[in-house]
């Protein structure tokens, strides 16, 4: 089904617009998103499918200094009239926000945007479908050992616009192709796991074709598995796979309404050390094939790039409109939303970690003298502390490594420490880079990491 252009979503937005400031807004902000999804799941021999088109609205009002917001699932125009009307009435119920601004003013964007794919677009879900069945298929088939494998695969094709009545009346468009694999493989009673994804922007069929090889052969390395001897204290290598679930804190710790809040462990620290000197992360909301790269934010103002932390110093947080004219600044286009239903906030778009050694894996495992090489699977990353920083994640994918050396695979292992501690204790960062919806990002080796 056949989504539409951003034309065809910016000429409804200017309609509601208009009537909306006939009803007694004094003003408006329309956001209308379509996103074309097909997803697959294959467990071993059992496939199922799913697609669809999901389209919907959110409105945004201002009469004085009161808010209101609705939203409706139709891109249907006397849906949306309906929709605009309730917002109104919850404006007018609402108490003031004495720190609301206004909505925000045209800027001209200096980027064209994301990869958008046709050839992504123009492939066939029996494609898919059968590129995905023939990768369960080699898979099982590349060991013995190899009893199950579970793959998912999603395309989503998208198309946004935001219309406000301040003059704003543009909007993006994207691709985005997601698959992933877990693999469990049995030997001598021994049960080990091993997973792989890739997420592109662009039709990358090899890529997708190879994700049970991958995987399979992540889980054949974790045979013969050893508990550590004892607790260590020692290096941590966080492959490229598996960054984001320890730096995710960095996340929250940006975002200006956090900081507004007093909600960020960053509060006060601009132009001031966070970070050992060899880290510097750039938020690009126009690297081209970047997961979150879209001409404008979700606000319709211009994505950007800019340094949040340059050779460990913090330079800047991201900001909606909103954020932003507290503080008499710009917003930085880093307005997000999760999806139509909710208003927007302050968030990252693409990280990127720059790397400093050009050093790949391998290079980062001969500097380890003592610890723990980190390559899939982990559980307790949500529960880390975002402020106070304490974390305690469980490996079932993870290597023990002495002198340079892999010793043996470790059939679980648990770091522990703090992740602000983490950020000034970076050894080297490497150069192979991996896409995710995180960003792009390298694998990373720490120091001074609890293991047991």
């Amino acid at each position: 089904m056949a989504i539409p252009s951003i034309n065809e979503l910016i000429e409804v937005g200017k309609s509601v617009v208009s009537k909306a400031k006939e009803l007694g807004a004094q003003e408006v902000e329309i956001y209308l998103s379509a996103t074309n999804t097909f997803s697959l799941r294959i467990i071993t021999d059992y496939i199922t499918t799913r697609s669809g088109l999901d389209a919907g609205v959110g409105i945004r009002v201002v009469i004085g200094k009161k808010v209101g917001f609705a939203s409706v699932s139709s891109l249907d125009y006397n849906k949306i009239l309906g929709t605009v009307k309730k917002a109104i009435k919850i404006a007018r119920t609402r108490p003031e926000d004495v720190e609301f601004r206004h909505l925000p003013d045209p800027r001209t964007p200096s980027s064209s945007g994301g990869i958008y794919d046709e050839d992504l677009l123009s492939v066939s879900t029996e494609e898919l479908v059968s590129i995905a069945g023939k990768s369960v298929k080699e898979g099982l088939a590349m060991s013995p050992y190899i009893k199950k494998v579970d793959y998912s695969l999603n395309r989503t094709i998208g198309a946004f616009a935001v219309v406000n009545s301040r003059g704003i009346e543009t909007g993006d468009n994207y691709t985005i192709l997601s698959a992933w694999t877990t693999v469990k493989a049995e030997k001598n009673g021994d049960t080990v796991t091993g997973a792989e994804f890739v997420t592109s922007r662009k039709y990358v069929p090899d890529e997708v074709l190879g994700l049970s090889i991958k995987a399979g052969k992540r889980a054949e390395k974790m045979f013969n598995g050893k508990k550590l001897k004892k607790q260590i204290k020692g290096q941590l290598l966080l492959e490229n796979y598996i960054v984001d679930n320890f730096f995710w804190p960095i996340t929250f710790n940006i975002s200006a309404r956090n900081v507004q809040t007093k909600r960020s462990r960053f509060v006060g620290k601009l132009n001031e050390k966070v970070a050992s000197s060899k880290l510097t992360i750039v938020d690009d909301g126009t690297l081209p094939e970047g997961i979150r790269t879209t001409k404008v934010d979700e606000e319709g103002v211009p994505t950007s790039k800019k340094s949040i932390i340059e050779n460990g110093i913090l330079k800047t947080f991201v900001y909606d409109s909103y954020t932003a004219y507290k503080e008499g600044k710009e917003s930085t286009g880093n307005a997000f939303r999760r999806g139509y239903e909710t208003l927007p906030s302050p968030s990252t778009s693409n990280l990127v970690i720059k790397e400093t050694s050009g050093s790949k894996l391998n290079d980062l495992i001969a500097e380890i003298d003592k610890g723990v090489y980190i390559a899939g699977f982990t559980m307790g990353a949500h529960l880390t502390d975002p402020i106070k920083g304490t974390f305690s994640i469980t490996s079932l994918n993870a290597f023990y490594v002495k002198n340079g050396s892999i010793e043996y695979p470790l059939k679980s292992v648990s770091a522990s420490g703090n992740f602000f501690e983490m950020l000034n204790n970076i050894i080297k960062i490497g150069s192979d880079y991996r896409l995710s919806y995180f960003g792009k990002i390298p694998s990373l080796l720490v120091d001074e990491i609890l293991f047991i």
